[in-house]
């Protein structure tokens, strides 16, 4: 008998147990003995994957392929492994060998779709993607990474809830529970969430999570978070009960839930990345909410409700959710700015001599109509440059390929800066000094970059459509005072930059306050922020409306 082959499967079985850290372990002891084959290094560089040690991952995932070049197994874990190390390029090119050997793989079609919308080509990626789907592949991954980026592109409610009625309105469900009597005692609200994290869901529920009234309200933060970090601790101490739900299947999860006895359970992910929409299937608490981690509706037959605003959501547009939507006071959203932040510099324009827009947007919701007018600005400016940062930006590919974007409509590469993924929170946001003036992408607003861009004393340029994604940054720019920077039309848009552009004395002064007035703004006021929320939650439980 073969010690070194029980433990590789050993190993094996406690990934497939979902204990990574245990079987990182195993494998790293049995590569440190010497033993080298293509089991122990795809199962470490799986395991590892999960631990979020991507570059690791990948070296184990190529040591694997040296021992098997033709593994599909091993080859879409590396693609995916490439979009972790946002390497979108690679990634493409991985799928691609894929595909060449399995023209059907499903797979590769579904990592080929997230490769190729992280490149900016949205439209080819949700192709991809539905590829996947046609083929029978049901993974709730591939569903909800194509209705995620769907919303990239969608001007159309209808159609878009119609996808998500198609795709999720007969998903099993287990009966709803009746309403709770809370008279006379706290009421239990449990947030979910797999972004307990360094992650923008984090600057809006630390404050909501640290504010909430806790002779009326019993807080618990059910944490999915697969590779905690600081900023996880600091939700551990927030909350009342902090629960790590990461391993944890779904039903076992959801009966831990139950036994909590929750009255309020709330989804902040909706099909976004990382999400566990499962569990609410399962109906372990009496009220089910989806809030701020996803633009538009689940369309889950067991999410009840769906917190917005009346300008994200003015009346007449409750027929684009399957929710029942619940106005909060305007905004929807409550911004909790980092607690340490470089100072705001002076206007860059002063000392450069030119303008430079910016926008930190995820490079999937730079459409061509995002690009159709921030062409036409830089046209309409002369001299005037542009900062683009974005994840997706540190794979020269990338960079590349949104340089023809911009050449194809007549803008010089030479105006344009890029920038990937800044890890330290410091320089992310001192970043900012760069820039003049953002410019929001449409028709799928920012939401943290906008909050961090006005915070850091520049203004944003807003282009408001029909759905929720895009009009984000109009109840983000009310709330602080500055409505007359979201724009009803694409000429508005064009124009507005410009003349903003032009006086720079009056963006140098804006920029001088501009942090103190979003301080004080109802965007970061927590403690009427809370009120209203909580508001809201007694109404659900009391009325059901």
């Amino acid at each position: 008998m073969d010690p070194n082959r029980d433990r590789v499967a050993k190993a094996e079985s406690l990934a497939k147990a979902r204990r990574w850290n245990e079987a990182a372990k195993v494998c790293a002891e049995l590569i440190a003995t010497g033993h080298s084959d293509f089991r122990v290094h795809f199962c470490y560089g799986t395991v590892l994957l999960q631990c979020g040690r991507h570059q690791a991952a990948r070296d184990q995932l190529c040591a694997a392929l040296r021992y098997s070049p033709v593994s599909l197994e091993a080859l879409d874990n590396l693609a995916a492994v490439e979009l972790k190390l946002d390497a979108p390029c690679a990634a493409e090119e991985t799928c691609r060998l894929v595909l060449a050997r399995q023209p059907d793989h499903p797979i590769a079609w579904s990592n080929l779709g997230l490769a190729l919308s992280r490149q900016g080509r949205v439209t080819e990626g949700i192709e991809a993607l539905q590829r996947a789907l046609a083929m029978g592949f049901g993974d709730r991954i591939v569903r909800d990474n194509l209705l995620l980026n769907l919303n990239y592109l969608a001007t159309d409610g209808r159609d878009l809830v119609e996808a998500h009625r198609l795709l999720c309105g007969k998903l099993p469900s287990s009966p709803p529970k009746p309403l709770p009597q809370v008279q006379g005692r706290r009421i239990r609200v449990g947030y979910l969430s797999s972004d307990f994290r360094s992650h923008s869901v984090s600057f809006f529920m630390a404050g909501i999570i640290g504010t909430h009234d806790r002779r009326a309200f019993e807080i618990f933060c059910y944490s999915t978070t697969q590779v905690p970090d600081a900023r996880t601790e600091d939700f551990r101490l927030l909350a009342e009960h902090f629960v790590d739900l990461a391993s944890c299947p779904d039903t076992e999860a959801a009966r831990r839930i139950e036994g909590d006895q929750v009255d309020i359970l709330v989804d902040l992910a909706g099909h976004s990345s990382g999400n566990r929409l499962d569990i609410f299937a399962l109906r372990p608490a009496p009220v089910q909410i989806t809030y701020l981690g996803y633009p538009a509706t689940t369309g889950c037959p067991f999410m009840d409700y769906r917190l917005v605003d009346d300008l994200t959501d003015p009346e007449g547009s409750d027929a684009l959710s399957t929710e029942r939507l619940v106005r909060l006071p305007a905004p929807f959203l409550c911004y909790y700015p980092h607690t340490t932040f470089p100072q705001t510099v002076p206007l860059p324009a002063l000392e450069n001599g030119f303008i430079t827009f910016g926008s930190f947007n995820h490079s999937s919701k730079i459409s061509d109509d995002t690009l159709d007018l921030w062409s036409r600005i830089l046209r309409g400016v002369p001299g005037s440059r542009m900062f683009l940062k974005a994840r997706a930006f540190a794979d020269a590919g990338v960079r590349e390929g949104f340089r023809k974007r911009f050449a194809s409509r007549g803008l010089d590469s030479s105006r344009l800066d890029f920038s990937g993924i800044i890890e330290s929170t410091q320089e992310h946001l001192g970043a900012y000094g760069k820039v003049d003036i953002a410019l929001d992408t449409f028709p799928y607003n920012g939401t943290t970059t906008t909050c961090e861009a006005l915070w850091m004393g520049v203004p944003v340029i807003s282009l408001v459509g029909d759905l929720h994604a895009a009009r984000v940054g109009y109840t983000i720019l009310t709330a602080v005072g500055l409505g007359d920077l979201a724009t009803a039309s694409a000429e508005d848009y064009v124009a507005l930059a410009a003349t903003f552009a032009e006086d720079k004395h009056q963006l140098a002064s804006l920029r001088s306050h501009l942090q103190k007035v979003v301080e004080h703004s109802p965007l970061c006021d927590r403690f009427q922020f809370t009120k209203g929320l909580e508001d809201a939650y007694r109404k659900m439980l009391s009325s059901g409306a």
